[in-house]
């Protein structure tokens, strides 16, 4: 008897965590996904609780202070990652036109495209998968991967890796030391990892159900994918329709055709980013965009005691066919 009860009670846990797992949010930039000490959104303190992950709505303000972090999730493989002593403010959370201003601190942008960064009172076009470093004081944009322009007074000023963009009254592009990283960007590598490492079993969850699978690419015939909900790690995860991709840190995130290769081509690509590798957002094999549906609203999870990785982001992958990608 208390072998079927134990086995019924397993049974209705792991159907609860499967449930769970289908979830897939798609309706605007800006969850709140997790944070690390004190952090305000609307001069609000967020208390972090399991599952539940706050939304910035248009005109909100995300605050960090002397020790605080937060990780916010804008357009399906697109993250923003502020550091301590930091703001930002959600100028507009639409899919098609996400933009979000830095108001003070820096932040890191780990994103395949469609983001716009406000920086010095100026759009920063996010243009190709990469990393991207922005600072307030002085307003630049700094490109560790990728490429960023600058449409100021009618002169587009354009920058790819190596470069930064100054922002201030003069609009100016110089070269930079991208082999030097700092506190905020290692953050972001391991927190990439993370997400990584929750892949795999959402991935799964969603090829054996048809609802969750097909809701990766609902509502938005040019996406490909989308946040999914793993509540076994307490957070939402990047789950490609299609294919695979590699992160701009170099970390495998598999879709559910190609998740049974895991883990034989999951892990970090040599720190690709650092190391200097080409890998861009991979498509499926049907070629069609790997870019997904963002987050909508509601809820901001603890979920930080994961084993450390290093590495981390979105780039080419595994084609359904089983062939590695460029």
């Amino acid at each position: 008897m208390h072998r079927i009860a134990r086995f019924v009670c397993l049974a209705a846990v792991t159907l609860a965590v499967a449930v769970q797992a289908q979830s897939v949010i798609s309706a605007h930039s800006g969850t709140v996904h997790y944070v690390e000490g004190k952090v305000l959104l609307n001069d609000q303190e967020i208390s972090p609780r399991f599952g539940e992950f706050p939304a910035m709505d248009n005109g909100a303000v995300l605050k960090t202070t002397a020790e605080g972090r937060v990780e916010v999730l804008l357009v399906p493989g697109a993250i923003l990652r502020l550091g301590e002593n930091s703001s930002i403010r959600m100028v507009s959370n639409s899919l098609t036109d996400t933009r979000v201003e830095l108001q003070s601190g820096k932040a890191v942008v780990e994103c395949d495209d469609a983001v716009t960064l406000m920086v010095g009172g100026k759009p920063v076009s996010l243009l190709q998968n990469g990393i991207y470093e922005a600072k307030a004081q002085p307003a630049a944009v700094q490109v560790y991967k990728g490429e960023a322009t600058l449409l100021n007074d009618g002169q587009m000023t354009m920058v790819k890796r190596g470069h930064e963009l100054l922002a201030g009254d003069a609009v100016t592009a110089q070269k930079f030391d991208d082999n030097g990283t700092d506190d905020l960007y290692n953050w972001s590598s391991r927190r990439s990892g993370y997400l990584a490492l929750a892949n795999v079993s959402a991935a799964r969850t969603a090829g054996d159900d048809y609802g969750s699978y097909a809701g990766l690419g609902s509502g938005f015939g040019y996406m490909a994918g989308g946040w999914m909900w793993n509540p076994a790690f307490g957070m939402f995860t990047m789950v490609p329709m299609d294919g695979m991709l590699y992160s701009p840190f170099g970390y495998g995130f598999f879709s559910p055709t190609t998740v049974y290769y895991a883990p034989y081509y999951y892990g970090a690509r040599g720190n690709a980013a650092k190391q200097g590798s080409n890998s861009r957002l991979a498509s499926s094999s049907s070629g069609t965009s790997t870019s997904a549906t963002p987050v909508t609203s509601s809820r901001v999870s603890n979920s930080g005691g994961l084993p450390s990785a290093s590495g981390g982001g979105f780039s080419t992958g595994l084609a359904r066919s089983g062939g590695r990608g460029r």
